[in-house]
């Protein structure tokens, strides 16, 4: 997670989100406190029924999404993703790049 927030930090200014989705039955309280307690400040949503990770066909934790402008799933992948690889921040520069569709 702390890469993440890095880019999310990076990126947050130049319209690119960040979201981070827990699958946890927790729920928001335990969501909350563990980003309160890591000094997360990226956004977070909760999905106690999985019903967004069906839709995206999550079937590990973590999974990560990369969403276009234009809405399209460009790339992703199960298990712990390094944000902080030159090579994903140079992905992730060049989609910024990219006019809005």
């Amino acid at each position: 997670m702390p890469s993440v927030q890095r880019v999310y930090d990076e990126l947050k200014d130049e319209g690119v989100v960040v979201l981070a989705i827990s699958v946890d039955g927790g729920g928001m309280q335990t969501v909350k406190s563990y980003l309160a307690k890591n000094s997360y400040t990226l956004p977070a949503l909760v999905d106690p029924v999985m019903e967004v990770a069906r839709k995206f066909g999550v079937r590990a934790v973590p999974t990560t999404y990369v969403i276009d402008r234009q809405g399209m799933v460009v790339a992703g992948g199960f298990g712990p993703v390094d944000f902080d690889r030159p090579e994903f921040r140079e992905y992730l520069q060049a989609l910024v790049g990219q006019p809005p569709g």
